[in-house]
């Protein structure tokens, strides 16, 4: 029912014949598209910035697939601001994680239609959902379960389920690739990046990777993995600060999650309306 009532409701959004999208040769530009739906929504113009956000969501990564980022933060950011003005913003948002629920249990495109319904749960404050939905997945297909286990991982960590989380954990194999992303990220030249700003980046993230695994490897009791976990990783990086954050995360304490760095250019007054 919710999913007909968000059909309904776009259909007479957007005027198109299936009553789901924003046409696709609207525009082309998705640079251009989304700049134009912050500045109508600063403009007031609320029912022109949600069209474009629609448009955005829907065919930003058709055109440029650099935008993935910006796509599942920032864009949803707005979006949901929009939508403390101007409430069927909100529906919107709502109806496209009724679908892309209906697309996962239906078979869709797993990971990414579920990267989709993670991130608009996490802007609506709706992690709930993400978790039933991954505990559906592991009732019915553990396989693509863990497709998604690393998106669902930090909705189950704060609802606590830790049980859950660690089901999915390979230890080996994600220290493996969390080594070498830290290579290849710490190693890579970005335009305009300040000397040594790409490596300090890499490893705080690896550092903050390991100590989430090695929490939730204590929190199942998994010591000997923890051991190897830990000797394999101090050895590649020799850190006093990382060795005591180590430490805490032996003793199933998880890093400090950082703040949401992806608030929209309206936040402030978003905040003040809420």
């Amino acid at each position: 029912m919710k999913l007909l009532m968000g059909l309904l409701f776009l259909f007479f959004l957007v005027g198109c014949g299936d009553g789901v999208e924003v046409e696709r040769d609207a525009y082309s530009d998705p640079d251009k598209v989304f700049d134009e739906a912050l500045q109508a929504h600063k403009d007031g113009k609320y029912e022109e910035a949600l069209r474009k956000h629609i448009w955005f969501h829907q065919y930003a990564l058709d055109y440029q697939l650099s935008l993935s980022g910006v796509r599942l933060s920032y864009a949803l950011s707005d979006w949901r601001c929009l939508g403390t003005k101007y409430p069927d913003a909100l529906v919107a948002l709502e109806y496209f994680v009724d679908k892309a629920e209906d697309e996962i249990k239906d078979g869709g495109d797993i990971y990414s239609i579920f990267h989709d319904f993670e991130s608009i749960n996490e802007v609506l404050g709706n992690e709930e959902r993400t978790i039933a939905l991954f505990e559906w997945l592991d009732r019915n297909d553990g396989r693509l379960a863990e497709k998604v286990s690393n998106l669902a991982r930090q909705a189950l960590i704060d609802a606590e389920k830790y049980t859950l989380v660690g089901k999915y954990l390979d230890s080996e194999r994600e220290l493996d690739m969390q080594l070498m992303q830290l290579d290849v990220v710490s190693n890579f030249d970005v335009p305009g990046a300040k000397d040594g700003e790409m490596e300090a980046y890499a490893y705080e993230t690896f550092s903050e990777e390991i100590q989430t695994m090695v929490a939730i490897l204590a929190k199942n009791g998994r010591l000997d993995e923890i051991e190897r976990v830990s000797r394999k990783v101090e050895e590649k990086w020799d850190n006093e600060d990382f060795r005591a954050q180590l430490e805490l995360a032996r003793r199933g304490v998880f890093p400090e999650r950082k703040k949401n760095n992806s608030a929209c250019c309206c936040q402030s007054e978003c905040d003040d309306s809420e």
